[in-house]
């Protein structure tokens, strides 16, 4: 593997390493016990690293279909297709086994009908759990949410306006959600209210659609001010709730009330509410916030057993239980205590869940498996050949940013080892739990990832049960 070393302002062009800006805040976990550099041990078998993109994990065969869904639960991926929870286990839908257009997966809704839908970058999926429908996607880019009408129609949410698809693709843009300085290209959410109606929320507004006309509340039209909205949903009454930077805003009797957060949210990810009326936003640095009878919760896996502070979306059954998928696993609430599914415990084929859809309930949870651990391997060199020697370098869970707020890029996040370059340049991780690792590296004073892209998945080194991945020689190149 040759590394070029390219300052944090570069950035932006496909680099093989790239440096990270160290930002200070927030606080911090107790630090994983670090790992010491040592060779694989001979038990273990060698695998190579991945390569972009990543390949498709395997699958349960061909997945079963019934007439209907039954007691099933569904979770996108970034890139594995779509995994769905069964009474039978894990089963795995993707492009390789099922009619399924693309496995990177966007979002996910279901219909009144029990009716699947997927949003991916060809367009959308619907799977009844016999049959798989394909629909073009509409003119917009990525879909930010899916919704599904009582009359079957579908509404994507996406940069630059909504869609609703009946048969044909009509796009209501942006400019027809907000106007003067709340306009906003960024449609982030949609959802449809037990009355029919169809609610939308941008980065500044939130509007309805009724009678084939919008309404609009934003700053100076229901709000007191600009807000930064990012989600919505409805409470057991049919009101709309959004989530925004202060907290959230209710809509009943013609008005919005305002239910303020201590903490700036600085991004709900997506809100839900349970059968008991408690609301649970999910942020996409702080973890998880309940609020019950207006006071507020925040749960993250510094105070709990949630599994990643990242969550990416949110979705509550009719049993209580709270299911988060997160960028480190899928982590359901049941009975006041936490289950975490992982690559390391379960057929989870990757630990970035993306999207949740509850089609049905599933009674009861599949038991935790043993998974063994793997290691990872690696020796680092000057361009012309000299090994960089006792240098720190570090694993940990999720993707990294160009800035990071622990004391290093690895130790603000739920998992990371930490291990040193030895004289020859050679480092190694060992009892490493089976899944995907971002490897970084201190260089000088600067911290550099060691990568192949910017940005994508394969950023990601992938650890198998019981194997070694070697990712063999690293050249930095200056």
């Amino acid at each position: 593997m040759n590394t070029r070393f390219i300052p944090i302002l570069a950035m932006l062009s496909a680099i093989v390493l790239a440096s990270l800006a160290c930002q200070a805040g927030g606080n911090q976990p107790a630090p994983a016990t670090p790992t010491q550099a040592s060779e694989p041990t001979a038990t273990q078998e060698t695998t190579k690293p991945t390569s972009t993109p990543r390949p498709t994990q395997p699958a349960n065969e061909q997945p079963p279909t019934t007439a209907a869904f039954s007691n099933l639960a569904c979770f996108g991926t970034t890139d594995q297709g779509i995994v769905c929870l069964t009474e039978q286990g894990w089963q795995i839908y993707n492009t390789q086994n099922s009619q399924l257009e693309n496995d990177y997966i966007n979002a996910l809704a279901t219909c009144p009908n029990g009716t699947l839908v997927a949003a991916h970058y060809d367009g959308i999926s619907l799977f009844d759990g016999k049959e798989w429908e394909s629909i073009p996607r509409g003119n917009y880019t990525t879909a930010n949410a899916l919704a599904c009408d009582q009359q079957g129609n579908l509404w994507v949410a996406h940069f630059r306006g909504v869609s609703r698809y009946d048969g044909n693709w009509t796009q209501f843009n942006a400019s027809e959600l907000a106007t003067g300085t709340s306009a906003s290209d960024l449609v982030y959410d949609v959802g449809i209210a037990p009355d029919g109606k169809v609610w939308v929320v941008t980065s500044n507004s939130v509007a309805s659609f009724e009678d084939n006309a919008w309404t609009i509340y934003q700053e100076g039209q229901g709000f007191d001010k600009k807000m930064f909205f990012k989600s919505l949903t409805f409470d057991t009454e049919g009101h709309p709730i959004v989530a925004h930077n202060d907290g959230i805003s209710t809509f009943k009797d013609g008005k919005w009330t305002i239910t303020k957060s201590s903490d700036f949210l600085s991004s709900a990810e997506d809100i839900a509410v349970d059968a008991q009326g408690r609301i649970w936003i999910g942020t996409i640095t702080q973890g998880l916030y309940m609020i019950e009878k207006g006071k507020w919760k925040n749960l993250t896996f510094q105070n709990s057993d949630l599994s990643s502070n990242s969550i990416n979306n949110l979705s509550v059954d009719s049993q209580g239980r709270v299911w988060v998928a997160t960028e480190y696993g899928l982590s359901v609430l049941t009975n006041d205590s936490w289950v975490v599914f992982r690559m390391d415990n379960s057929d989870l084929p990757v630990n970035d869940i993306r999207g949740v859809a509850i089609l049905a309930d599933i009674p009861s949870l599949p038991a935790l498996q043993e998974k063994p651990t793997g290691s990872i391997t690696g020796q680092v060199k000057n361009e012309d050949g000299t090994p960089i020697a006792n240098s720190d370098v570090e694993i940990c869970v999720e993707i990294l940013g160009s800035t990071y707020f622990g004391a290093t890029p690895c130790s603000d996040q739920p998992f990371y080892l930490t291990s040193k370059t030895d004289e020859q340049g050679k480092f190694s991780f060992e009892n490493v739990p089976p899944g995907y690792y971002t490897l970084v590296m201190k260089i000088g004073d600067q911290w550099a990832q060691l990568t192949g892209n910017i940005g994508f998945v394969s950023e990601q080194v992938l650890v198998n049960p019981g194997k070694t991945t070697e990712v063999g020689d690293i050249t930095i190149k200056k």
